[in-house]
């Protein structure tokens, strides 16, 4: 009968393990000895990672983190992307880069007047004039945004001061990329305390039905502002249909009538 000495014997056994234990640490660098790179755009490019590529490099390698985030793409990962695309022998491709969204910083002043052309484009009820608002000292957007709205609540219906949160949202090539609540005071008029129509009104509705559209005119069942769905009663034949208000003589009733 063999016999075995049992350090021999648990250093056998532990080679395999210690060997992969290795092979693991090797695939993936430690986390500071690994490059940053910053993209301007919702896609990662292989280019971004490997230079000197050509019409290569525009290669996509999927999305890029949000502001703020970090994404850690390994070789061996993005070489199994670019065989999913059919694309082999690349060279110059890291053993590991982290990717992060390159950063724009907006001061004050700057995203004062963003923030002020954006409620104006926000269709604001007449007689709702916009007063002051606290921004902060700067804001930290991800570069390549291209549109700015502005979410305002809807203006109460009396007149005098009004103060409320307006949330702006910047999109890039239609996703999300940063968010602000800002602090705004507007000034609202008697006129401004107004709906755009009142209950009684005269309203010309619109039916559109595909390319056929056919106008009668109706009177509004309820006070209604510009964006507003509500009751229109059909003159003369009574029928109550519910229609959006386009503008303050104007209605909407798409598809056929009910």
């Amino acid at each position: 009968m063999r016999t075995f000495c049992l350090p021999l014997l648990l250093a056998l056994v532990g080679a395999p393990f210690e060997l992969e234990a290795r092979e693991r640490t090797k695939s993936v660098p430690p986390t500071n000895s690994v490059r940053t790179v910053e993209v301007a755009t919702n896609r990662i490019k292989l280019g971004d990672i490997v230079v000197g590529l050509g019409e290569l490099g525009e290669t996509d390698l999927g999305p890029a983190p949000a502001p703020g985030v970090a994404r850690l793409l390994t070789r061996e990962e993005v070489i199994g992307l670019l065989e999913s695309q059919s694309i082999e022998g690349v060279n110059g491709v890291p053993e590991a880069v982290r990717v992060t969204r390159k950063l724009d910083t907006l001061k004050s002043e700057e995203l004062r007047n963003l923030a002020a052309e954006a409620v104006e484009l926000s269709g604001l009820r007449q007689g709702v004039q916009l007063k002051s608002m606290q921004v902060p000292s700067t804001l930290k957007v991800a570069t390549g945004w291209e549109t700015v709205t502005a979410n305002v609540p809807k203006a109460p219906r009396h007149p005098g001061a009004w103060t409320t949160s307006v949330v702006l949202e910047f999109d890039a090539a239609g996703l999300r990329v940063a968010r602000l609540s800002i602090p705004m005071s507007f000034e609202i008029s008697p006129s401004g305390a107004l709906p755009d129509v009142s209950k009684g009104d005269l309203v010309v509705l619109v039916v559109k039905s595909g390319l056929v559209e056919v106008s009668t005119r109706a009177t509004a069942g309820d006070n209604a502002d510009i964006g507003d769905t509500f009751p229109l009663t059909l003159r003369p034949s009574g029928k109550v249909v519910r229609a959006r208000l386009v503008s303050r003589d104007h209605a909407v009733l798409e598809g056929s009538m009910p």
